[in-house]
């Protein structure tokens, strides 16, 4: 499959705005808000689109070789795949090399964002230049940002301070024209004490009403899940996601 020039990405808009399932992620890429990397076949029958976080969907079917060279971009260069399609993830699967993670889907139905109060003893900060070089861990924005001046332009996020530590964090992982997909992690010492409910909460307060806030993970990932559920989030889909393991 062949490369896409970054300046033709806009003529791939239609084509994410088509994909079926958290289309903010490949939108955030052709609308040119995010880095990341669009590939097609030589008909640009089948199309790739892949975030700077390494998240990569699909539009069109893929023949037999095209769906080789996926599974060896998938190995070599540790895409994240994420489809629908049984089928088509149990093919990858069986090439050997990678393991299926299904992942849940969620929407915001509301209209304001809740109330969610810091405890007693933390503060609030928008995450600036020092935070977005600062944060550290397996969510942070530099992993989905390809530089600060990127993230200023078209990301928001929050940080809960304790001091001058940061303890739990939440941010624009994903930001297209109509969606802000968030991500969040709190700090290994600063977990269970409701932290990255206030961060996020504060996060869709800033998204809200231009954009629509969105929320994906793991399916195994509990605590996630929970938080979205206590944010106002309801589950609208699902889908499996196809890597290396780690």
């Amino acid at each position: 499959m062949k490369k896409i020039p970054a300046s033709e990405y806009s003529r791939f808009i239609n084509t994410a705005q088509h994909i079926p399932f958290c289309k903010v992620y490949p939108l955030s890429v052709a609308e040119g808000t995010q880095s990341g990397c669009i590939y097609a076949n030589e008909s640009e029958s089948l199309i790739l689109i892949r975030h700077r976080g390494n998240f990569t969907f699909m539009s069109g079917t893929p023949n037999e070789a095209e769906l080789r060279e996926i599974h060896e971009l998938i190995l070599s260069e540790k895409l994240k795949f994420l489809c629908q399609d049984n089928t088509l993830a149990e093919k990858l699967m069986q090439y050997g090399g990678v393991e299926l993670v299904p992942r849940d889907v969620y929407s915001y139905p509301h209209d304001k964002a809740p109330v969610i109060n810091i405890p007693d003893g933390y503060t609030m900060r928008r995450i600036d230049e020092e935070l977005f070089n600062k944060l550290t861990g397996i969510v942070i924005p530099s992993y989905y940002w390809k530089d600060y001046d990127e993230y200023r332009r078209n990301g928001i996020g929050i940080c809960i301070m304790h001091g001058s530590e940061p303890a739990s964090w939440a941010f624009s992982a994903a930001s297209s024209s109509s969606e802000c997909d968030i991500g969040i992690e709190t700090a290994e010492a600063y977990r269970k004490h409701g932290l990255a409910l206030a961060a996020a909460a504060a996060v869709i307060k800033e998204i809200l009403p231009e954009k629509r806030p969105a929320w994906t993970c793991q399916r195994t990932n509990l605590g996630s899940a929970r938080t979205a559920e206590k944010l106002g989030f309801v589950k609208c889909s699902d889908c499996i996601l196809i890597r290396k393991p780690l």
